[in-house]
């Protein structure tokens, strides 16, 4: 197993100094012998190349490392994708700049990635949540967020399609395998894209216990309705956001549950524009997700002023 190696691909825009210092070291520091890091960073308009360099250069002594610097601004799926273009190691794994890894992360990824007997294209893991300060907010991240539930096994890719589990700062898979998922589409983290297209084409498993130190802070935090304010937000946060993704989905891939999903998006544009036929057609659809459909039934009939406020009672968890 450890003489496969694997190229860790990170991606830097503007990063906090000591965050980023304390990743590296934590790469520095992985008991997988055979590894080669892969930085691209994103013209980080406030972070010199140099400087990076030089953390690098610090910081990463016990394997060798690449750096790229993009032309322009490309956010993070097309810089996830020019780095896995940029490597030619056997396995790729994604790293986020601001997190921590325990020394046995890619040691026991691998690991699980190689002897499943699932045989999955992707393997996973659990997080220890950390805040901007390092202090434990939870050592799971199934007990910092609810709704967080890890899968393994075939044929999930329907319950992919309206959420994610996979987490990519904790995702190894074969690099030749990432490369036929290019290129990601943009209304589609590039995460949740490989998870939904690992499994379209077999299982995905995942390690219970956590591997890293996932930090959560105000540039990451989101909850229940995050940033809706108003019928126009919600309209484009919650029920466009889900029509792009569904439609890229069904762009590569076609089963019975993504055309409900495809259906169902339909029947939730029509229901908010008050057309003809969309009331019903969203209540017979409501098995697909009924939480969602008869709050979009109801609550968007609500005068604005109404409506902002039943928003606020779901946001602060009383809906």
């Amino acid at each position: 197993m450890e003489n496969r190696t694997i190229a860790v691909l990170l991606a830097v825009y503007d990063p906090r100094v000591d965050w980023l210092t304390a990743l590296l070291d934590s790469l520095n520091r992985q008991t997988y012998p055979n590894l080669c890091l892969y930085v691209r960073d994103d013209a980080s308009p406030h972070f010199p190349l140099d400087e990076l360099e030089k953390l690098l250069r610090k910081h990463i002594t016990s394997f060798p490392f690449v750096l790229h610097r993009n032309e322009c601004n490309l956010g993070s799926n097309e810089t996830f994708a020019a780095l896995i273009r940029d490597c030619h190691e056997p396995y790729i794994a994604f790293c986020d700049q601001d997190d921590v890894w325990l020394p046995d992360k890619l040691t026991n990824t691998v690991r699980l990635l190689e002897e499943s007997p699932l045989s999955p294209i992707l393997v996973c893991s659990n997080v220890k949540v950390i805040d901007g300060d390092g202090n434990e907010i939870a050592p799971t991240m199934e007990q910092h967020r609810r709704r967080h539930t890890f899968l393994r096994g075939t044929d999930l890719a329907p319950t992919l399609i309206y959420r994610n589990f996979a987490m990519g700062c904790t995702m190894v898979l074969r690099r030749e395998t990432a490369l036929s998922y290019l290129p990601f589409p943009s209304a589609v983290v590039h995460d949740h894209d490989l998870a939904f297209r690992a499994a379209c084409d077999g299982a995905i498993d995942f390690l219970a216990e956590p591997q890293l130190l996932y930090r959560v802070y105000g540039g990451n935090q989101t909850g229940v309705m995050t940033g809706v304010r108003s019928k126009a937000d919600y309209l484009k946060q919650r029920i466009g956001v889900f029509d792009a993704r569904v439609r890229a989905f069904g762009e590569v891939a076609s089963f019975p549950a993504l055309e409900e999903a495809l259906a169902w998006s339909e029947a939730r544009k029509q229901n908010f524009h008050r057309q003809k036929g969309g009331f019903r057609a969203l209540w017979r659809l409501r098995h697909v997700n009924f939480v969602t459909s008869v709050f979009e039934l109801f609550a968007l009939r609500l005068p604005a002023p109404i409506f902002r406020f039943a928003i606020r009672l779901v946001q602060k968890g009383f809906l």
